[in-house]
């Protein structure tokens, strides 16, 4: 092991461009090998034919109150798409447009070669799956490239090699690379990747060119989900270590109020789309386009749930990022400027994610919404590696065994959710444990499942749907 690890920080051998590689040919390969475009509903389904949405009604269709939708045009935007009405009687696109100014290079590209192809230029035809498909991979790529540039300047190339092939290959991102590429997930990760790069430098040298950058990026962040807005919290706390340089980061704030300016008009920019978007079809410039029963329960996190739960908890389905987790407190002492700043930024995010009506988030491998931090909490990673690598050979031994061993239990998981042995929802222990060796579920396995009760989760009440029934029964 010893030798491996010398071997690996060879000055002459740069492991971080090799695992960037690797992690990246690796979901190239199972895209392929499983021809995720030939599959229905693979590329253009779930919440993405909402996300999409905004493209074809626009550039093809040339009208965005979707008015051809009706009289027998209810499938030109997808199976299954679904919006609200909104207060003039519209049909409106339930999510913002983030995520269709992301897919609009591709999107044109496709409509392009669909044109002059032979292929219809419906916006669902094969050249736009092949499009939409191939931007998640552009971004992932984007993603990992600038994750790889920040914590180089931090960590060894080892540890920043071996914490991408861990992030990208052993978590549930691999999932939501390859077969649920077109989730918003990758794409969120990859912006977020690209701020903390920014940012670092931002913090350093604070130029006009960065500050732009950090501007449109809020703004598209938060387009693609908006409760993705905690990022702000790294501006304020990143590389603060006490009360002190927090009064200091705030004074440095006040003095660079130009650049505050410039950032929030970068953000706003971004935004008008969307606020005339929502003016078109409400009357007004803010428009909850959501349905009213759908909301967050702050009062009522599901913390425990969301991280230990059999139905989707992160470190059941996730393992791995036990060590990311723990990763943040070992921060404290090697790196602490990024340990508040880290740590404030997951118990957020955790706190929110674990709010909303619905905390497992539907259909899904794992808690997909932390998905989006991946890059952030990827320093806990690191950071734990570090020690890892630098701590007494017992320990050592034991704790990258454990690292393999958690690592093979995330990629198990992806192999037996795409198999079905990993219910999307109605997960129990007893379906976990019945199914832990088997990719494919047998017939006993469904009647282990138990699927909640979604009418009370919009009150915030969380039970099982046969629990509802026996209580209503007596």
């Amino acid at each position: 092991m010893n030798v491996i690890i010398r071997k690996l920080k060879a000055q002459h051998f740069d492991f971080s461009k090799w695992a960037m590689v690797c992690s990246l040919l690796m979901v190239l390969i199972i895209n392929f090998h499983y021809n995720i475009w030939d599959q229905e509903g693979r590329v253009i389904g779930h919440d993405t034919r909402s996300y999409y949405a905004y493209l074809p009604a626009t550039f093809i269709y040339h009208d965005l109150s979707l008015e051809f939708l009706k009289n027998g045009g209810g499938d030109k935007l997808g199976k299954g798409f679904w919006g609200t009405k909104s207060p003039t009687g519209h049909t409106v696109i339930i999510t913002s447009y983030g995520m269709s100014l992301l897919y609009s290079p591709f999107f044109f590209a496709a409509h392009l070669i669909a044109i002059n192809s032979g292929h219809p230029p419906n916006g669902y035809s094969k050249p736009y799956l092949y499009g939409l498909l191939f931007s998640c991979f552009f971004y992932l790529a984007l993603g990992v490239l600038f994750l790889r540039r920040f914590l180089l300047r931090y960590f060894s190339k080892t540890i920043v090699g071996i914490t991408i092939l861990i992030t990208v290959l052993s978590t549930n991102m691999l999932w939501y690379a390859t077969f649920e590429a077109t989730m918003s997930h990758v794409y969120s990760f990859a912006l977020i990747s690209l701020f903390i790069f920014l940012l670092d430098k931002w913090i350093d040298v604070p130029t006009i060119k960065i500050t732009i950058g950090i501007g449109l990026l809020l703004g598209i962040i938060s387009l693609v989900r908006p409760t993705n807005l905690s990022i702000v919290i790294l501006i304020l706390l990143w590389k603060v270590t006490s009360l002190n340089d927090l009064a200091l980061r705030f004074t440095f704030i006040l003095k660079k109020w130009y650049l505050v300016l410039i950032m929030l008009i970068m953000f706003f920019i971004i935004w008008i789309p969307q606020f005339l978007y929502w003016k078109f079809i409400s009357g007004n410039y803010i428009f909850y386009s959501y349905p009213e029963s759908m909301g967050f329960f702050f009062s009522n996190p599901q913390l425990y749930n969301t991280m230990l739960s059999w139905r989707k908890g992160l470190l059941i389905y996730t393992p791995i990022m036990v060590f990311f987790i723990i990763g943040i407190a070992m921060l404290y002492k090697n790196k602490r400027e990024f340990f508040w700043p880290v740590l404030v930024y997951f118990i957020v995010n955790w706190y929110v994610i674990s709010s909303w009506w619905d905390w497992w988030y539907g259909g899904g491998l794992s808690m997909r919404p932390f998905i989006d931090y991946y890059g952030v909490y990827s320093i806990g990673m690191a950071a734990f590696l570090t020690w890892t690598l630098n701590t007494g050979k017992i320990k050592k031994i034991t704790l990258l065994s454990l690292i393999i061993v958690f690592s093979t239990l995330g990629v198990w998981n992806f192999k037996k959710y795409y198999g079905g042995s990993i219910h999307w929802a109605y997960m129990t222990k007893e379906a976990y444990l019945d199914s832990f060796w088997r990719q494919y579920p047998l017939p006993e396995f469904y009647q282990k499942i138990r699927k909640p009760d979604y009418k009370l989760a919009k009150k915030g009440i969380y039970k099982y749907e046969d629990e509802t029934q026996e209580i209503n029964s007596n």
